[in-house]
């Protein structure tokens, strides 16, 4: 026995259409046209944007003969798509920017040969020291943060401490790399769970390790 079907179906709707319109939770009429203001408030446009795109035949459409305008459901889900497919490939970043926190120019020089050599590209700035480390992580908002616990004029366990505690950089990767040994840094207070600590000289190897972690895990999450 066949079934009506209830307000909010969507006949002829692909299963990738199905999935879009519950991730959105958009609710359509159950037809398989819209109106020009139904198909506008779908697609999150005005009424003539979505009229020019009629007529531009990017929304397939007819007239009834009453001359009002229909547009076919299925291609205004097509053109949903393209819109959040262009949207996320916009947010998906084309690289890693890494704050490296280092006054020592050859081991500047090191880092980066060894972050040249990650097999994602990157956008590296050095900071000579705390104080326009905090001004570049504020301006820059890295993905990785690299520096040492003994900074030239502050304090690195506040610094790190601190930006551990701000929810704008939850996301953040931070590695610490440092002489000092860990009773001692447990001695200051320790430092965040989410903070990987090295020693010197600098393990390159671990290094990428964790910045591919990181990197694929945040790309990822943007994708989805």
């Amino acid at each position: 026995m066949h079934k009506p079907k209830k307000r909010g179906d969507t006949i002829g709707a692909t299963g990738w259409q199905q999935t879009l319109l519950r991730y959105y939770k958009i609710i359509v009429p159950s037809s398989n046209y819209l109106t020009t203001r139904e198909a506008a408030s779908l697609l999150g446009v005005s009424v003539p944007t979505a009229q020019q795109w009629v007529e531009r035949g990017l929304l397939k459409s007819w007239k009834t003969e009453g001359g009002h305008r229909r547009i076919l459901h299925s291609s205004a889900l097509e053109v949903l798509k393209l819109q959040q497919d262009k949207k996320a490939l916009l947010q998906i970043p084309h690289a890693m920017p890494v704050l490296v926190v280092e006054d020592d120019l050859s081991l500047i020089r090191l880092y980066k040969l060894q972050i040249g050599k990650w097999p994602f590209a990157t956008t590296l700035t050095v900071a000579p020291n705390g104080y326009e480390a905090l001004v570049l992580v504020g301006e820059m908002r890295p993905q990785l943060l690299i520096c040492d616990l003994r900074l030239p004029g502050v304090n690195g366990f506040n610094i790190v401490r601190g930006l551990c505690e701000m929810h704008r950089y939850k996301n953040m990767g931070i590695v610490v790399i440092s002489g000092l040994p860990r009773p001692e840094i447990d001695a200051h207070g320790g430092l965040p769970e989410r903070v990987h600590v090295m020693g010197k000289p600098v393990d390159f190897a671990r290094l990428q390790v964790i910045a591919t972690a990181l990197w694929a895990s945040q790309t990822h999450s943007i994708k989805v």
